[in-house]
């Protein structure tokens, strides 16, 4: 019986590890198209409930989180085209509760955490959740020195230049009542009647309009010329606080108002609250309001008032314990579709797209939306003509959610998947998946036509030069596809190369994306910026290098492993050959993090003759990829594991665990010759304390381990 109950337990930890490793993947995936490139996939909902799903995994099975786990990520890498600042206290990012049970689930583990009983009041602040991006704004002697995005919690953007164009940001203030240092945190966001007359001037000018009030901001607060920010109309509302050589008050809701008082603008619709309830209420009151507040807000965010019990609390790598977004339900219309497109992706998959009769949600025109797969579509039976539900939630490519099939018209025939590529016309099909023991169709249909195909081989160079991979700018969409068309980049070798064929022919090279042949000086102008950024990312990490070939089903945390495993692309060059499949397969699935799908695909890559040689010719190319070099630190606290047996006076077991980490340690639920601290509470089980005593183990007494930690 105990070996079946082993199996069992190894059974479940394999799919946990496989499941596990399947969502880092995916909401890796999604922060990079949120956090740098202002371009979200999908709604905020669906985004919580991914990163939900890690933390539901990761608490039942502790062993099996990784230190490249989104839980303990916040944001994104900081973009290279800014200096680089580093924030003096981390800028987390917040949890979410989806609903009334959430939060008081969130307040209900504040009280545990700090023994509170429920009779004692607790008072919260409440704001709206303003959907722009988030600043730190640092004051010096009462005068604005630095401005930095969030970028990813550690370092963010240098955007000091663009800040001061911001008209309600005060370039000075008081500082006779302000502190000596000074850093306020709050969020750039554009208006609704700003957004709509930018767009305005983008369509006149023949440029591509914004998607979002958010997007427009993202763009706008990270124009290389400030000149350009300051055409932009964004606002700024201030929230918070970082470093600070003082304080003046003990609790956020009077530190808020001093901060209005030293003429930084505050939302108005904020407030003091006593009870979950009047959060509740105040949540329900800004919602109906929501559509005429002439901004984008996506929820309330609840913090408790007093600085003290924050400071007890602490945070976790990801977000304080002490605040909490209650997020609204995504936005809702009622339109028509007037076709399916199918679009190819770089991997052969074909998306179905819906063309829908353009309709305003939350601020933004909607024309379009994914049907994700033909499952889906065959799923909620959607047909050309229908009129449909549309949901738009955090500012996203919208979903068709439902059909209304009673305003449906006679004759309107079903949507059926396509056998061919629409672009190619090579057979399209079903790959064939192991679930468990037994072969299934995949629900993604997709072309096989490969790199012959020219919706794949673009989608491919788009990927190679995208912000996670080689990040080349001025290589965008556009440009992309006239090249291709050119025939001047095929594939991503071609864009090293570049710089050669312009030399042979200038005008001629250029004719189609200058505008005018005749302006060569512009023509001139514009190849250089691009020679320059090109050349400027020839040297690549081997984790964004292997992120940037477009391996299926591999994402920057699983490339992160592989790099980190195999240090430099010549050894996975030399393990990943026919000769050594075996072991290599072998090899790479003992990879914390990497599932058998991966590793399967990454052993289908490096067998392939051609993926081979595309490599070697990046490299002859002038590519160089930088071996795999982690800097480890260590410090005098790491690596050590604590334990407690029997029950704490001083303070929760949550808020001892807090403390230990802080420090560098790790707590552990179990008794082992790695144990290397047992702290006795009071009704300690003596059997761990014999236990410890015959492992050498140091035994502290509650009293002990507070001296001592505090020494």
């Amino acid at each position: 019986m105990t070996k079946s109950n082993n199996r069992d337990d190894v059974s479940l930890v394999s799919k946990a590890k496989k499941e596990l490793s399947k969502l880092y993947s995916e909401v890796n995936k999604h922060d990079e198209y949120y956090y740098r490139e202002h371009n979200p996939k999908i709604p905020d909902n669906e985004y919580d409930d991914l990163r939900r799903s890690i933390l539901k995994i990761e608490a039942n099975f502790p062993s099996l989180v990784l230190a490249t786990s989104p839980s303990l990520r916040v944001g994104a890498e900081p973009s290279e085209k800014f200096g680089k600042v580093k924030h003096s206290l981390p800028m987390l990012s917040i949890q979410n509760a989806k609903n009334r049970e959430e939060v008081v689930s969130w307040n209900d583990g504040i009280k545990n955490f700090l023994m509170i009983n429920d009779n004692t009041v607790i008072e919260y602040v409440a704001e709206p959740k303003i959907d722009g991006l988030s600043a730190s704004l640092l004051y010096e002697n009462g005068e604005l020195t630095v401005a930095a995005t969030r970028g990813n919690g550690l370092f963010g953007e240098d955007i000091t230049e663009n800040i001061k164009t911001i008209k309600g940001v005060p370039l000075t203030i008081d500082k006779k009542r302000a502190p000596k240092v000074l850093e306020i945190r709050g969020e750039v966001y554009m208006s609704h009647d700003n957004f709509y007359s930018l767009n305005k001037i983008q369509v006149e000018q023949g440029k591509e309009p914004f998607k979002n009030p958010r997007n427009a901001a993202a763009g706008s607060l990270k124009q290389l010329d400030s000149k350009e920010t300051s055409k932009r109309s964004l606002e700024f509302f201030a929230y918070a606080w970082g470093d600070s050589s003082s304080l003046p008050y003990d609790n956020h809701y009077d530190l808020i108002n001093f901060f209005k008082d030293l003429g930084f603008p505050i939302n108005k619709n904020f407030g003091i609250f006593k009870t979950i309830d009047d959060l509740i209420i105040f949540y329900n009151d800004i919602l109906e309001k929501r559509p005429d507040l002439g901004y984008d807000i996506d929820g309330i965010v609840y913090k408790l008032n007093r600085l003290d019990l924050r400071e007890r609390l602490q945070s976790t790598e990801h977000h304080p314990r002490w605040a909490i977004a209650h997020k609204f339900p995504a936005e809702r219309a009622v339109t028509k579709i007037i076709d399916v497109e199918i679009q190819v992706g770089r991997t052969g998959v074909l998306t179905p797209v819906a063309r829908l009769q353009p309709i305003a949600i939350g601020g933004a025109l909607i024309s379009n939306a994914s049907l994700h797969n033909f499952e889906e579509v065959s799923r909620k039976d959607i047909r050309i003509g229908d009129m449909v539900w549309v949901q738009r939630a955090g500012d996203v490519i919208p979903q068709v959610i439902k059909v209304i099939k009673e305003k449906r018209l006679k004759n309107i025939e079903p949507i059926v998947p396509p056998v061919n590529c629409p672009v190619c016309g090579a057979k399209a099909e079903k790959d064939l998946i192991l679930s468990g023991n037994i072969e299934k169709e995949e629900k993604y249909i997709r072309c096989t036509g490969g790199l012959t195909c020219s919706a794949q081989a673009i989608e491919r160079i788009k990927h190679f030069v995208s912000k996670g991979a080689f990040d080349i700018e001025g290589l965008g969409q556009k440009q992309i596809d006239d090249y291709f068309a050119e025939k001047i980049i095929e594939s991503p070798v071609d864009i090293f190369y570049i710089e050669r064929r312009y030399k042979d022919n200038p005008p001629s090279f250029w004719r189609y994306t200058s505008g005018s042949p005749n302006k060569i000086g512009t023509i001139k102008d514009s190849a250089l910026k691009l020679f320059k950024s090109i050349n400027s990312k020839k040297e690549i990490e081997l984790d964004r290098f292997l992120f940037s070939l477009g391996i299926r089903h591999l994402g920057l945390t699983s490339a992160g492993l592989l790099a980190g495993h195999y240090k430099s692309i010549e050894k996975m060059l030399d393990i990943f050959s026919a000769d050594n499949s075996i072991d290599a397969l072998s090899d790479i699935l003992s990879l914390d993090g990497v599932g058998k799908k991966v590793a399967i695909s990454i052993m289908d890559f490096f067998l392939n003759l051609e993926s081979r040689n595309l490599i070697y010719d990046l490299i002859k190319s002038g590519v160089i990829i930088k071996n795999f070099d982690r800097e480890i630190k260590d410090t005098k606290i790491s690596n050590k594991t604590v334990l407690i047996t029997g029950s704490l006076e001083s303070m929760s077991r949550a808020e001892a665990k807090v403390k230990i980490e802080i420090l560098g340690a790790k707590l552990s639920s179990s008794l082992s010759k790695k144990t290397n601290f047992l702290i006795a509470g009071s009704k300690p089980t003596l059997s761990k304390i014999e236990k410890a005593k015959d492992f050498g183990i140091k035994i502290f007494s509650e009293e002990e381990w507070n001296t001592f930690i505090s020494e």
